[in-house]
């Protein structure tokens, strides 16, 4: 109630001449607004904190505190003789209901990415925001009703752990469950990859679902695999209240419970490197859980983590439950196993994806000139639902490149107008029992450039017609420095080992199997919802450079940014808007805290947005700290991106802009080429800032992150000699930790 007032605003009517906190002057017979959305986020009264969810500091003793140190900072039933005379009813009515359902419900986000919508009746609530309810510890439907009405219970019914009833249906393979926790897909799309393999290894996914969905119920009778990743050290959204009754459990509570975890992270987060899927594991072994197998890893800096996970099932996880269950692989009558299988028909249909939503293109421009890498801006038109804050992310689902589509037609001989019927034996990611354009299904449902995984290439090697080719095939996958060096770096899918190698007879049904499906990519909004609530802008390079794999010929362009550069005013789009980690935000006391913004190229992006949303503030009329941006690019002639509108900010107050030019002696510059040289040059302003609290900003490619970092240890080490501090890499190191996330916050890329 006090981070959604239900009713935000309401008035009261001034009876006498007043003076309010002694400086404002009311008539009599003026009524004023109060706005409870504001002032129960007031900064002054909660802190830092205001607008995050934090239910403890409204409990007991705390909540007396702060009503009676700020009379006025909690008021959502209203005000005076005029306050809601409902209060202890629907006081207690909301206690005994919070009550009933937590006692009786697990609950879970239906979609973790969903940021709240507001819709307005006599009070506001939630625009289309749905919660997953299971029961706990083993209820029915039909017990639950029996319990509430205080009669006796019924007897139990046998239930798989899914939570359906189970009617002895037999199935193919004996059953296992497979959980992930997963923000942005990877995960998930491993969990369906593996849930596609048990079939041949004698298995059958009966469960694949978020890891919050085994709160509490974790699979006693069959072996539960469990693929997570870690988020700066935290469990993904879908798996954090999994995650959380994990670590609290005191017992031996999973003595019955066979499992074994994959973990996915960044090496970038060493302190927190996987610790998401290695807590997972080593709490299931404290609680007396049996590992079938050991931990897995990956690490998404690598690019191998489809391959990696490949590795994992094919020489770890399917031997060791083999061993274990004395289950062994079902052998496929066919050619090549794809759980696929494709009857080509004329009806054109298509779908869409459905965690994504309409919005249209307003306007496009180029940001650099003729014979610069090429930098864009897009502005386009949210969903009417979608809202943003600055520095937020905008996802947006891609298609495929025409030449790249054309590249498969081709291999495969398909027909433009061909459609296809898919059926799936498993699970599957791609549109079934529709018939639908074959180039719908390649432009929109998969992924054609990603690298090859070890397992597809030796797909290859199976339907490889002649022994040179089945050699060469052959030791691409299986020679690991071959792979790094011929594969992975030089980033060769599929379809460029199959135009290669044009003896390799695949089916058409195995190549899609072998592809992952589709996945939205993030793009930093370079506008501020004070510019307009209903729109956002991107700015993004347009990757088109030569191919690892055919320098001389074909081009490598990025599947997302050639699809944004394809489009004009007017086009549809489907996007959502995805919130950026709450430490890559403006500060929430903006008029004490000072900002370091620093970016090079695109990177750029978010502080657009910042500063943007600043220059509105300042025209407002309200004080805000220093903030001080350092930009880097080419030269001023070339991509001096959005020069004028940063001038213009510059002049009104709102941000200092320090340049650096990598390919121009511009005096601007000060003969500083890169972002970090103009930062030590700046040195005196930079800490000084620190000193007073400000936090810095990094955007840019991963190069530009660790040159920053360096340049600010440098610093750090500077400042604490100058002070006689005795300084060693170790301190430096705990230093740094320290400050991430907190006072330095990155948003780097590749």
């Amino acid at each position: 109630m006090r981070l959604c007032a239900t009713i935000p605003v309401f008035s009261v009517g001034c009876l006498q001449d007043t003076v309010i906190g002694g400086k404002y002057f009311i008539p009599k017979g003026h009524d004023l607004s109060l706005l409870l959305a504001k002032s129960q986020l007031d900064p002054a009264v909660f802190g830092e904190t205001a607008k995050d969810f934090i239910p403890e500091r409204m409990l007991d003793e705390n909540f007396e505190r702060l009503n009676k140190e700020f009379p006025n900072c909690w008021k959502p039933f209203g005000n005076g003789m005029r306050a809601c005379i409902g209060r202890p009813f629907a006081w207690q009515e909301a206690l005994l209901v919070m009550a009933m359902l937590l006692q009786n419900f697990n609950f879970m986000f239906d979609d973790p990415n969903y940021n709240l919508k507001i819709k307005q009746t006599l009070t506001i609530k939630p625009k289309d925001f749905f919660m997953r309810a299971s029961l706990r510890h083993g209820l029915t439907p039909t017990q639950l009703e029996h319990r509430l009405a205080g009669d006796k219970i019924s007897p139990t019914i046998k239930r798989e752990p899914s939570g359906a009833v189970h009617l002895g249906k037999k199935t193919k393979g004996k059953p296992l469950s497979i959980y992930y926790g997963s923000n942005t897909g990877t995960c998930e799309s491993l969990a369906q990859r593996l849930a596609s393999d048990a079939g041949a290894h004698g298995w059958q996914a009966t469960v694949v679902d978020a890891l919050d969905a085994a709160h509490q119920k974790l699979p006693e009778d069959q072996p539960v695999i469990i693929i997570t990743a870690s988020y700066e050290g935290q469990p993904p959204d879908n798996a954090a209240i999994f995650v959380n009754w994990l670590e609290n459990l005191k017992g031996k509570e999973m003595e019955k419970v066979s499992y074994a975890v994959y973990g996915c992270g960044h090496h970038d987060w060493a302190q927190t490197f996987h610790r998401i899927p290695k807590l997972v594991d080593s709490r299931l072994e404290e609680l007396g859980g049996t590992r079938i197998a050991p931990i897995g890893t990956t690490d998404a800096a690598q690019g191998n983590m489809f391959t990696d996970f490949e590795t994992y099932e094919d020489e770890v996880l399917w031997p060791a439950l083999a061993e274990k269950y004395g289950v062994t692989a079902q052998a496929e009558g066919g050619d090549i196993p794809s759980g696929l299988s494709i009857e080509i028909t004329s009806p054109r249909s298509s779908t869409l994806r459905q965690d994504v939503k309409e919005a249209i293109v307003v306007d496009v421009k180029d940001l650099t000139a003729p014979g610069a890498p090429p930098k864009k801006h897009m502005e386009i038109q949210l969903p009417s639902d979608s809202r943003y804050t600055a520095g937020d992310y905008l996802a947006v689902l891609p298609l495929n490149p025409k030449p790249s589509v054309e590249r498969v037609m081709r291999r495969f001989h398909v027909a433009w107008d061909a459609h296809i019927t898919i059926s799936a034996h498993g699970p599957t990611t791609l549109p079934t029992g529709v018939s639908i354009p074959v180039s719908d299904v390649l432009g929109a449902y998969v992924e054609l450039a990603q690298p090859a995984t070890k397992r597809g290439i030796l797909s290859l090697v199976e339907a490889a017609k002649d022994e040179p080719t089945r050699e060469k095939l052959t030791k691409l996958s299986t020679d690991a420095d071959t792979y790094a060096k011929e594969i992975s770096a030089k980033r060769v899918s599929i379809l460029d080992l199959l135009e290669r190698f044009p003896s390799v007879d695949l089916p058409f049904s195995t190549f899609l199997a072998l592809l992952p499906p589709m996945r939205v990519r993030q793009y930093s909004i370079s506008s501020s919802p004070l510019w307009n609530p209903t729109s956002v802008t991107l700015t993004y390079s347009l990757l088109d450079a030569p191919s690892f794999v055919d320098p001389q010929g074909r081009h490598h362009v990025g599947v997302a940014s050639s699809y944004l550069s394809s489009l004009a005013p007017g086009d549809k789009l489907h996007v959502s808007v995805r919130p950026s980690h709450t430490s890559f935000h403006l500060p929430t006391d903006a008029a004490n805290t000072p900002i370091i913004l620093v970016a090079a190229g695109s990177g750029i992006a978010p502080f657009h947005g910042f500063v943007q949303e600043r220059a509105a503030q300042v025209a407002a009329g309200r004080k805000l700290a220093p903030a001080l941006l350092f930009f880097g690019c080419r030269a001023p002639d070339q991509d001096d991106l959005y020069r004028d509108e940063f001038d213009r900010w510059e002049a009104l107050g709102a941000v200092e802009v320090r340049r650096a030019y990598s390919r121009s002696s511009d005096a601007n510059a000060r003969g500083c080429r890169y972002v970090q040289d103009r930062m030590w040059l700046d040195k005196d302003e930079v800490t000084a800032l620190w000193k007073e609290g400000a936090k810095v900003y990094v955007c840019g490619s991963r190069n530009v992150g660790d040159a920053v970092k360096k340049v600010v240890i440098r610093m750090a080490e500077e400042v604490a000699a100058r002070d006689g501090e005795d300084v060693n890499d170790e301190k430096i190191a705990r230093w740094f930790d320290g400050i991430k996330n907190e006072r330095f916050a990155t948003d780097v890329f590749d």
